[in-house]
């Protein structure tokens, strides 16, 4: 490695023939108009001061490909202000077509190959996604360039400066020449002693400041021999079907969800980068076997940004564009598994559907009640493996999902519906205008084959935001606040802001001509007057329609567990000491039990229920204040007044629970027999130890 200072047009571009080759495993090209702006302000002190001015830090290493007849030197970091220079070159090169034909054959040699055939006549080759707009840049095609992409914005910004300067007295040699002046540190690396990899990560040059895409990127194709390859196969449509408007904020968040699904744990956006090296190596990952999970992942990915391009049926579009409208990405980790599954066959489109609609009811729900979102990050990057830490729970795999969420508490637990009705009917829902939207479409599509189409249609607020003094008649303002934005007063039109604070009656006459929108505007149009009263009783009507279209049905069954249990049996009394028990079956039923104590309350209730006769033979053995024989089963009438541990079993008949683990299970031994139950129709799972 050996690093000097240099004008880096005059070293890099100053030669006959040569190729400077930006790697695939490069960004694309991103420099905003502030950084162009901040460049020409140094050109412009350079013309001031006529001195040389610093830029920064470039690193290149000299190709070992000796087929182009001409050096290539591969630009390892630095391409974002190597690339902009070109960029200003040919600004000013435009600009000396009609007055200064000597500065335009000067920059014509820096930027092109004099000798070369067309596929070398460029001296820059930028990465496949640029090297487009580049071409046609510098072959003057700008008719035919993305008007909107950063190569054809920042060529305007440059040559509309460099109009103003020549306007003002500045001639094009002069910046040229302030150009020529522009010097940066140059790092040049020798191919088979350096690694570029190591370089490119610690660099830390001006500019625009390197992402996890970049990152990550530059790991998996740098210094790999089929580099080019495995971007044209691999990385560049995964690109395709991610990254939007010329920024890795798409890629960025995938990347980051990738981690966490295949981590199944909370990734900051700092650790990304680094959790993402460590699952390639615990996973012994080659460059390629990972680009090909990557596009698999991406493929997934890209459905839930863009469910109407897919294949999946209409139902399933319809929860992902749910979730998107919401902004709900927190579930997206999770969802890459259970999409996976549904690749690989382990589960059906309908077992996909169900386990989408109950996660888009679960969070439509929170989100009525307003409960903060803080927790989802956690909860949906450990569902997946806590769900199925139990492989089994995959035979029955919404059925698990829908269990583990019924049972969480407090900030992750389901808002039962005495919740969901009270804010539907009283909150204020119009601060969340994604989930108000979403609420009033759920009403008017209810009963639809074919939705509404929403594009156009906007909120209304049928009693306006703004009183006017016809509306102060017969509303208070305690009133107007208290119901102004609630789910009784709102609806959505095709009028924008036309309605606004016009009187009932005109609202009224453009409510009943937008005829599609029927269920939801029905109690508006038949009103005469628009009161707090009819506000309240549309507002019962909407939430009963609601609550319907998001009831969800607790799934109970108790043969889903969560814990990896051992099965035991009466015979395995030893066994039973310092264990916790799971759930037990009986006759072949399944039931949960998390204490001894409750384990044999149930089992004794279980057993009451099928022949009450025979706990009533067994009444009269008196309770005892130290523990029991198993020859006394204890079952009494009444306690007395000083006894502990005993709990109730129906009509005044209790039993003593103040057992251990292994007296609790000699107990039931006693029992089944009075029962005529044989011990193997009996079994407990315990936790693992």
């Amino acid at each position: 490695m050996k690093a000097d200072t240099f004008n880096i047009i005059q070293r890099l571009f100053d030669t006959s023939q040569m190729i400077l080759k930006i790697p695939v495993y490069q960004r694309n090209y991103d420099w905003t108009e502030g950084n162009v702006r901040r460049l020409l302000e140094d050109v412009e002190n350079v013309i001031k001061n006529k001195q040389q001015y610093f830029i920064g830090a470039i690193v290149y290493m000299e190709s070992d490909n000796n087929d182009l007849g001409m050096p290539e030197f591969l630009i390892i970091d630095g391409q974002q202000r190597i690339t902009t220079l070109t960029i200003l070159l040919q600004a000013l090169k435009d600009l000396c077509v009609q007055s200064d034909q000597q500065v335009l054959e000067m920059i014509d040699s820096l930027l092109t190959n004099k000798y070369s055939s067309d596929e070398y006549k460029i001296k820059l080759k930028p990465i496949k996604s640029d090297n487009i707009q580049y071409e046609r840049l510098l072959n003057g095609n700008l008719d035919d360039m993305d008007y909107n992409g950063h190569i054809y914005k920042n060529y305007k910004i440059a040559k509309n400066i460099f109009s103003n300067w020549i306007n003002n007295g500045i001639k094009p040699i002069e910046i040229l020449l302030a150009l020529k002046k522009l010097q940066v540190v140059g790092i040049s690396l020798k191919s088979g002693e350096d690694d570029p990899q190591i370089i490119f990560e610690s660099i830390n040059s001006t500019g625009v400041a390197l992402t996890n895409t970049d990152l990550i990127r530059n790991f998996l194709l740098m210094g790999d021999q089929d580099q080019d390859k495995l971007f044209e196969e691999y990385w560049l449509p995964i690109e395709n079907k991610l990254r939007k408007n010329n920024n890795n904020e798409t890629l960025d968040l995938f990347f980051r969800q990738y981690v966490i699904t295949k981590s199944n744990s909370t990734i900051t956006e700092r650790k990304v980068y680094s959790s993402f090296i460590n699952l390639f190596r615990v996973n012994n990952f080659t460059h390629e076997s990972q680009l090909k999970e990557l596009n698999m992942y991406a493929n997934i990915y890209a459905t839930f940004l863009y469910p109407n391009n897919s294949n999946y049926n209409d139902k399933i579009k319809g929860y992902l564009l749910d979730l998107k409208q919401l902004k709900q990405s927190t579930c997206y980790p999770f969802l890459m598994h259970v999409f996976k599954d549904y690749e690989n066959k382990i589960i059906d489109e309908e077992t996909l559907s169900k386990v989408l609609s109950l996660i888009t009811i679960y969070l439509i729900r929170r989100s009525i009640c307003n409960v903060p979102t803080n927790s989802l990050n956690t909860l949906f990057a450990y569902l997946y493996v806590r769900v199925f830490k139990v492989t089994n729970n995959k035979n029955k795999y919404y059925e698990s999902i829908n269990k583990y969420l019924f049972s969480q508490k407090n900030k992750d637990e389901i808002p039962n519906d005495e919740n969901v009705k009270y804010a539907l009917e009283h909150e204020n829902l119009y601060q969340n205008k994604e989930l108000c939207r979403l609420l009033m479409l759920d009403i008017e599509n209810n009963d639809f084959k074919e939705k509404i189409d929403t594009d156009n249609l906007t909120i209304e607020h049928i009693m306006p935001q703004t009183l006017s003094n016809s509306w102060k008649q017969i509303i208070s303002d305690e009133e107007h606040d208290k119901y102004v934005h609630t789910l009784g007063n709102l609806s959505i039109t095709g009028y924008n802001s036309e309605l606004s604070n016009k009187s009932f009656k005109e609202k009224k006459k453009l409510i009943k001509e937008n005829s599609k929108i029927q269920i939801l505007n029905q109690d508006v149009i038949n009103q005469d007057s628009w009161t707090i009263n009819n506000i309240k009783k549309r507002a019962i009507r909407l939430s009963r329609i609601l609550l319907n279209k998001y009831y969800l049905s607790r799934i109970t069954d108790p043969s889903i567990e969560f814990e990896l249990v051992d099965k035991l049996s009466l015979s395995d009394l030893q066994r039973i000491k310092g264990r916790k028990p799971v759930s037990f079956t009986l006759q072949g039923a399944n039931y949960t039990a998390k204490t001894f104590k409750q384990l044999l309350i149930e089992v004794v209730q279980l057993l009451d229920q099928d022949n009450p006769k025979i706990l009533d033979s067994l009444i009269g053995f008196r309770f005892s204040e130290r523990d029991i024989s198993v020859q006394n089963p204890l079952i009494g009438r009444l306690p007395s007044s000083n006894q502990s541990g005993i709990s109730e079993i129906r009509d005044g008949i209790y039993l003593y629970t103040h057992l251990s683990a292994v007296n609790i299970l000699k107990e039931l031994k006693l029992l089944f027999k009075f029962y005529n139950i044989s011990e193997k129709d009996f079994t407990i799972s315990v936790r693992k130890q």
